[in-house]
Order: C-alpha cells, then sequence, then structure tokens
C-alpha cells in the first residue's frame, strides 16, 4: 500500500464544537446536550438520546457577578467538548468506573441498559460534585 499524504484536506483534529442553543437554557456549564429536532443542542435527558458531548464550563454567559453565568438564549452559541477528558456536573452518585450518561437536565447519571453513553467515570462523585470522565460515545447493550 503507498503512502498517502493528508496534508490540505481539513481533517479538524480539535476536542471541542460550537453549536447554536435549542432552547434558552439557564446554565449550560459541564451538562451533557443532545441535539433536538432542528439539529440544534438542549440539555440531554433521561439517557433515551444519542449525546452531543459536554459543555464547557465556560460555555454560555461569563457573567463576572455569577447570577447568570452558563445561561444562553435560544439561538446562541454552546461550546461543547466531544473527546478527550472532561469534567460533568454529576446530578447523583456515581462511581469511578461506572458508564455515565445524561440524568435530569444533563446532569450525569449511571448508565442503565439500552441509554446512550457519554463516556466512563475517572473518579466517583456525589449529588452537585465535577465528575471527570473519559468521552466514548455509545449505546449500552
Amino acid at each position: 500500500m503507498a503512502n498517502r499524504n493528508f496534508n490540505g484536506v481539513q481533517i479538524n483534529q480539535g476536542a471541542t464544537i460550537a453549536e447554536k442553543a435549542g432552547a434558552d437554557i439557564e446554565d449550560c456549564r459541564n451538562r451533557a446536550m443532545a441535539y433536538d429536532e432542528d439539529g440544534n443542542v438542549v440539555p440531554a435527558s433521561g439517557g433515551t438520546k444519542p449525546i452531543v458531548g459536554v459543555a464547557l464550563v465556560e460555555a454560555g454567559w461569563n457573567d463576572i457577578s455569577g447570577a447568570h453565568s452558563g445561561k444562553v438564549l435560544k439561538g446562541e452559541d454552546v461550546d461543547i467538548q466531544v473527546k478527550d477528558i472532561g469534567y460533568i456536573l454529576s446530578g447523583g452518585e456515581i462511581a469511578k468506573g461506572a458508564e455515565v450518561t445524561a440524568g435530569e437536565a444533563g446532569l450525569a447519571a449511571a448508565a442503565a441498559a439500552g441509554d446512550y453513553v457519554i463516556g466512563l467515570a475517572l473518579d466517583a462523585a456525589q449529588k452537585d460534585e465535577y465528575c471527570r470522565i473519559q468521552i466514548m460515545k455509545y449505546q449500552k447493550n
């Protein structure tokens, strides 16, 4: 097989993307995001849809007072991590090594059979704690 040169083919090797919010979101930071029927992102919920990635901690408004940090209005950009290792906010107890999905409002939850998985927990976490995950997306058998 001949050697190939892929210079100039526009391969994006970035770990993040920007997508438009499909609704007003009070706080998108460190939450799992999924596409809606229009191809925009909303917080994933219940593990029932494929998960695009996790909104960055600096996603949404960066309000110095903190009163509105993470807020986005419909049509505004949401910065999302789609690969590698990142942090997601936990909605409940997650064990180290557990498969993680989206629970309520994009918060992390332990995945059950049939759920779409966002990644593997590299740390244990309790409700409202950050959980470090290796992002690897698939549907759990």
